[in-house]
């Protein structure tokens, strides 16, 4: 018995030393394809002013934007915001269950995953540190307790943020509240409090 719990411990050990080892190259394939995408953006004067704008957000980084750029096209086709939401899958629709529809909603969850995964963290750093957008997910989260609520707000609400930003090409003002843009993010909040998820 001895003996199987100290060939477990080293099993342990090589496997905790070969992931350490696999996260390491990956964090280090990250960095590189980081500063490939900031030299593409460095090269076009135009681009690298529209993207500057929409780091201008607290929580949001270059590969964020790079994301969200590349799965839009730069918002090319994106008429308003909500078929940006819905081609992002934020977009609300009604919980059914077999051949009756419950009166709760949900997000749908069917549109562009690779846009949401690049929000979850940056909606995470934006609850704590980004102070319009940190109130924002209290005043949801006291409505509603469910802090997954409030995290997809916070990614809607960027989502439509950062194409508001690129389309007016103008920099994020902490705490404007006034401007239609704003306006437009506010919006989604009351409907966003009312998802219900899984």
């Amino acid at each position: 018995m001895r003996h199987s719990k100290e060939n477990s411990h080293e099993v342990q050990k090589v496997i905790l030393r070969s992931n350490s080892k696999l996260i390491k190259e990956i964090d280090k394939q990250i960095a590189t394809v980081k500063v490939e995408i900031e030299n593409l953006i460095n090269k076009d004067e135009h681009l690298k002013s529209k993207v500057d704008k929409l780091l201008s957000i607290k929580g949001v980084g270059v590969l964020t934007v790079a994301t969200i750029i590349a799965e839009t096209l730069g918002f090319q086709f994106v008429k308003n915001v909500k078929q940006l939401a819905s081609y992002a899958g934020y977009d609300v629709v009604q919980r059914e269950s077999g051949t009756s529809i419950k009166g709760k909603t949900k997000i749908s969850k069917k549109g562009n995953r690779y846009i949401r995964n690049a929000l979850y963290f940056p909606a995470m750093v934006a609850c704590r540190y980004n102070e319009s957008l940190k109130n924002t997910y209290i005043r949801i989260i006291e409505k509603k307790p469910s802090k997954m609520v409030g995290q997809i707000a916070i990614q809607r609400k960027l989502l439509i943020l950062l194409y508001t930003l690129w389309k007016k090409d103008e920099m994020f003002i902490e705490n404007y509240q006034k401007n239609s843009s704003t306006d437009a993010c506010e919006a989604t909040r009351d409907r966003i409090n009312q998802i219900d998820l899984p």
